[in-house]
């Protein structure tokens, strides 16, 4: 009978190898440890600014609202909303133009990219507007999804122009302009420099250029 041996490792040899930690994105900031300093958000949160970017649908007029919500509780200074928007679901801007309607902080709009579609609704319930230098504005008609049953279809289509016609309404109440003027622009898929959304009314000023 053969006797074996096991040989002892010291404790600098333990039986299993240690494995690397597992590289991480600096890039990846919801992994952030708690011996980590604030993320990016957790910074523009703390001063104030909320950035919409992004097609702005249910789930993210949600969370806008949710922050501006919270942000309102938390003082009286003003909120800077950022928009990048290129487009937006028309009831979901609706909610997040409805909320900033009844903060009792003022909330301004600057929009950093392009804007476009409903997402001009968040943009006119700012207390000011403001484009970047460079920041563009697409002014077209919200687009219409509609499905299912005939009669279905029929009450969605009814409740869907009421809601655009309320859209023209509130960009003609900010502008100045007729209503008729706005919705023939937006079929046509008018472009607008920051020069030319503050001339048409869309916007106060240029940020950067108070003149």
């Amino acid at each position: 009978m053969v006797t074996m041996t096991v040989p002892s490792f010291p404790p600098e040899f333990p039986w299993e190898p240690s494995r690397p930690e597992p590289r991480r994105d600096p890039l990846d900031l919801p992994q952030r440890g708690p011996q980590e300093g604030p993320s990016a958000a957790d910074l523009l949160f703390d001063r104030r600014i909320v950035l919409a970017n992004g097609w702005i649908d249910g789930e993210l007029a949600t969370d806008l609202s949710a922050r501006l919500i919270m942000l309102d509780g938390g003082g009286d200074e003003p909120i800077a909303l950022h928009l990048r928007a290129p487009d937006a679901d028309l009831e979901a801007a609706f909610a997040v133009a409805d909320t900033m309607g009844i903060l009792s902080c003022p909330v301004n709009v600057v929009v950093i990219g392009q804007a476009g579609g409903p997402a001009l609704l968040i943009l006119a319930a700012g207390r000011s507007r403001e484009m970047t230098p460079h920041a563009t504005l697409l002014l077209t008609e919200p687009r219409a999804e509609s499905g299912g049953a005939a009669s279905d279809v029929a009450i969605h289509e009814e409740a869907y122009r009421r809601k655009v016609d309320a859209f023209y309404i509130r960009l003609a109440e900010v502008t100045g302009r007729e209503v008729d003027e706005i919705r023939d622009d937006a079929r046509e898929g008018r472009m607008f420099t920051a020069e030319q959304a503050r001339e048409y009314g869309l916007i106060d000023a240029i940020a950067g250029n108070r003149s």
